[in-house]
Order: C-alpha cells, then structure tokens, then sequence
C-alpha cells in the first residue's frame, strides 16, 4: 500500500478532525460551485489518518475501487454530509464531543464555535487575509503594494498605472485565485475597481504585476513535536486571469525559493501557527524571490507532495477534471480507471455525478506520475 510522508494525524493530534468544506456564509471572493467544493472535500482523505467531513457522493463504491485499484488505502469515513444543515450539525456535535477541529477556512462564529479550532482562530485568519502579508514578513520579500481604504483610491491611483493586481485590503479569505483581479489596461483596471465596489470591499490592495520566471507553491509543516519541516515545493498552474489550475513537479527548486519560504515559516510559527502551509513565491526574470500569497492551510498540491517519494517518478501533476455532462460520466470514470491501471494515475476524490437523483457532472481529482512532463501531458488528453 501506498503511504504519505506525514499524516495529518502526526501534524495536529490524535484528537484533531478535519473539514476541508468552504464555509457556506456569502463571499465575493470564494468559489461557488456547490459541487466543485463539495468534490474537495475528500482532497486530502488519503493523508489524514482522522475523521474527515466528506460529502455523500464522494463516498461510493466507484469511488473505493478507484483506490483499491491504485494499491491506494480506501478509508470509509465515519462522517459525512449532504446539506448544509447536516454539515453544520456536524461542527456543533464535534464541538459538543471537544474535538479539536482543523479547517481550510474561519467560519461564522455562528456555526463554528471559536474554541473549538485547532489554533487561535483569529489569528488563523489574519495570517491568510492578503493585507497581513506586510506586518508578516520582510519588505524585501514583498512586490510593491499599496493597501488603501476605496473612497481614497481616485488620489492614490494617480500613482499606479497597469499592469497592476487588486485584491481584496480587508479580513476576507480567498481561494484558488478568486480576489485577485489581474489589469494589463486602463480598461481591465476600471472594471476591475467595479468589481470590488460592488461586493462592498472597504479597502483594496494594488500591487505591482512581477514578470515571472517561475510561479511555486513552496509548503512546510509545523507542530510542537515536528517542528518546522520543508515539505517540498511545485511549480503552479494559473490561466491568464489567475485562476488556479494545478500543479507540476519537475525539476529542483531553487535554494533562495525554500529559504524565503521557511522565512515565512518561521515568523506564521512565531505568531501561533500550528499545521500546513503553503506559500505562492514569485521568481522573478531579475532572480529575485517576491511572495504574492500567503495559504496557512492545506494547499492542492499538499497530497502530491506527501505522495511524492512513494510513486517513485520524477515528475507528479496534480490536476482536477470534470465530466462533460451526466451522459459523459460512464466514459469518465473507464478513463480515470484505465489510466489507474495503467500505474500512472493516483486517485485522490473521486465525486460521483450519478449519486444524486437528479444527476450532475462527476468530478475527479488526483496525481499523474511519469518521467516527463510531455507524458503526463499526452496521458492528461484523455481526460481533458
């Protein structure tokens, strides 16, 4: 059987439980697809080693002979949801039971009780909002940014001409790119300022747009008994608005991308922080290191990193992918599991589409491993 080089369990304890769902409060800035995040959910199962709160469709028997198929541990688990109202019973029955709760997310006081986390939970969420970043670590690691609050922003932009980024200047937590409004023109700019006005933001990051040479996702580890562990680091996948899209292994990491991110590290532990972390580093066509995000929490490619050692290739991808339809789902999932046993899939979730009464595009996510890039790549047709 396939093993992880750490479990979550010998990250935050024996007591600890774990949901990976996003809120389900109202944010401009976090993804909406019901389905798509409710796929997530089972993300991170094969490295946890404790409960973790899944959705139903997740669950079923295509998805188990999917794992059995990779040599890959099925682990059943014991708690699961379909609606809001069940996940949330959920949290206030683990909060009932004293379980320390580990999340992606600070949810609404209201449904996640504050001392139930894992850590402080304010503090969990300071040290993810983008604005944070410049009490966090040092200037030089910083790309030029200016956090304003928006009925100031007509004077400062005399200042800044694009290609410029936006981001959200408040506490609000973001993902997978949403927040982060790319402006290559005056146009993109004023749209992009609407944007932000209409979802009420207070205040708004402008930050310049680094030429990049490189994007990583360079992650690390922390807790009392570990200390800090350099988990690994992956090149990052983005289309042109800043959309996530996944991550590669391919080569080695450049020494100055793993001590700028230990550096950050080093001063979220300072602060309190307890668990994963991942964070975006920019290198630049200059050479220098620029951190654009800071993700104190399990990241995509968390698994791939965990898994490396044991699929034993050079070069991993993590990817998710979708069926076309519910006509397509049948087709789907005979490619993911033809590519599985062809030993150069790994399944991570696998959501069932067909599950639900009224069915829905199944989902998958996992990691491709090969010697090339060029191979995955052309492996990667089939299901894309």
């Amino acid at each position: 059987m396939l093993k992880p080089k750490l479990t979550l369990r010998q990250i935050y304890g024996d007591n600890a439980v774990y949901t990976p769902r996003t809120p389900y409060s109202d944010n401009p800035w976090m993804m909406d697809d019901c389905h798509k995040l409710d796929a997530l959910t089972s993300r991170e199962v094969a490295i946890a080693d404790i409960p973790v709160l899944v959705h139903r469709a997740t669950q079923t028997a295509k998805a188990k002979k999917l794992h059995d198929l990779a040599g890959l541990a099925w682990i059943e688990q014991p708690y699961t949801y379909e609606t809001q109202e069940e996940y949330l019973a959920q949290l206030d029955a683990w909060c009932a039971e004293g379980k320390t709760i580990v999340c992606q997310y600070l949810h609404d006081a209201e449904d996640m009780n504050r001392n139930c986390y894992w850590m402080d939970a304010a503090k969990f969420n300071e040290l993810n909002t983008k604005a944070y970043i410049d009490h966090l670590i040092d200037s030089k690691y910083v790309p030029s940014r200016l956090n304003i609050e928006l009925y100031k922003l007509s004077d400062a932009m005399k200042n800044w001409k694009p290609p410029v980024v936006l981001k959200p200047g408040d506490d609000s937590p973001t993902s997978g790119g949403y927040g982060v409004i790319i402006c290559q023109n005056q146009d993109e700019l004023t749209e992009g300022l609407r944007q932000f006005r209409m979802n009420g933001t207070e205040s708004i990051i402008i930050e310049e747009l680094l030429q990049a040479k490189d994007n990583y996702s360079c992650q690390f580890v922390y807790s009392e008994a570990l200390g800090i562990q350099y988990l690994g680091a992956s090149k990052q996948m983005t289309d042109d608005n800043g959309i996530y899209e996944g991550n590669v292994i391919v080569e080695k990491v450049p020494e100055k991308v793993i001590e700028v991110g230990r550096h950050i590290m080093e001063r979220g532990v300072a602060e309190g922080f307890v668990g994963v972390a991942g964070f975006d580093l920019i290198v630049t066509e200059a050479g220098d290191v620029q951190a654009i995000d800071l993700n104190f929490r399990q990241n995509g490619s968390t698994s791939m990193l965990m898994f490396h050692e044991a699929l034993g290739k050079p070069v991993n991808k993590f990817a998710s992918y979708a069926s076309k339809g519910v006509e397509e789902n049948a087709s789907f999932f005979q490619t993911i599991e033809q590519c599985i046993k062809q030993g150069v899939l790994l399944p991570l979730s696998f959501y069932d589409g067909d599950y639900f009464e009224n069915k829905v595009a199944s989902r998958f996510i996992g990691i491709w491993y090969a010697d090339t890039l060029q191979e995955i790549e052309e492996l990667e047709q089939q299901l894309l």
